[in-house]
């Protein structure tokens, strides 16, 4: 997930810190003693061309592939229900690249590089055939990687997530377009510096940024023809209040992609679907387990 603000809406920005921390706290407190996104037990690392992908495997049984959100996102965003799903599923929770203990690398970011890395983790652990569940930026790589290896995914549960940044809110797309990595530093140092603990490379925060921005500002993530011809069913989730895309991007995924469902959760923001339970437990869950 990614917030972002303009050069004059300080106090929107801080606003948006402040809801990020309170997000964060209840991570923390909703993951007990299990670290989850810095847990030695349970982690392991691909190589890629120019970065070391980090990911985390849990439970038993059919493959599952989870994908966190951007910037503010992590592997401990699902704390709340990772238990839940490593006891129905073998997780491989992966931290995108820059995120966490995934090093940053130097080529320009793309949600295509980003299903590439993330497939090259399935090749390490010879995983023909999993389904995915992401939130966010998880939930658009995750239909990347569905659009572009329809035989090895077997379902998609896309959560917050759209087909391009053409699907923002307007406000979103202008507020973004005026925040620079540099800038983010100097006004988010609390969750900058807490990221940085476990970064390998905390130095590169503020280019780390720039490179996620210009994905986020991408206006084809995943391109109409591509949605359309989408072979595995994708579950579409998204809240009526989303702060970044309108119903209406969550309409518009669901009318290209030919197997998808759409739920749209009434009152619920970004964060608020993320964090709902029952979203799991009465519906991607059964979905995924294809009941």
């Amino acid at each position: 997930m990614m917030f972002s603000c303009s050069l004059n809406g300080n106090l929107q920005l801080m606003k948006k810190i402040s809801i990020c921390s309170i997000f964060f706290t209840c991570v923390v407190l909703l993951s007990g003693q299990i670290p989850y996104g810095n847990n030695p037990a349970a982690a392991n690392y691909v190589q890629t061309k120019d970065a070391l992908i980090y990911y985390e495997i849990y439970g038993e049984g059919e493959a599952l592939l989870l994908i966190h959100g951007s910037l503010y996102g992590y592997i401990d965003e699902f704390a709340n229900i990772l238990p839940d799903l490593s006891e129905n599923f073998r997780v491989y929770a992966v931290a995108l690249r820059g995120h966490g203990k995934s090093e940053i690398g130097d080529r320009d970011y793309s949600y295509d590089l980003f299903a590439e890395d993330i497939m090259q983790v399935m090749d390490k652990e010879k995983l023909d055939s999993f389904s995915i569940l992401g939130f966010s930026s998880g939930a658009i790589t995750a239909t990347r990687i569905a659009a572009d290896h329809p035989k090895r995914v077997n379902r998609v549960v896309s959560i917050a997530g759209a087909l391009g940044a053409m699907d923002k809110r307007p406000e979103t797309l202008r507020n973004q377009r005026e925040m620079s990595g540099k800038m983010f530093v100097q006004q988010a140092k609390g969750f900058v510096e807490k990221r940085k603990q476990i970064m390998p490379e905390p130095e590169r925060y503020a280019e780390f940024y720039d490179k996620l921005q210009a994905v986020d500002l991408d206006p084809d993530w995943i391109g109409d023809e591509d949605a359309k011809h989408i072979k595995p069913p994708v579950f579409i989730i998204g809240g009526d209040r989303d702060e970044y895309f309108p119903v209406e991007a969550f309409n518009r995924m669901h009318a290209l992609i030919p197997d998808s469902r759409l739920l749209i959760i009434p009152e619920s923001g970004h964060v608020a679907v993320l964090l709902n339970r029952s979203v799991y437990l009465d519906y991607a869950i059964p979905f995924l387990k294809n009941k």
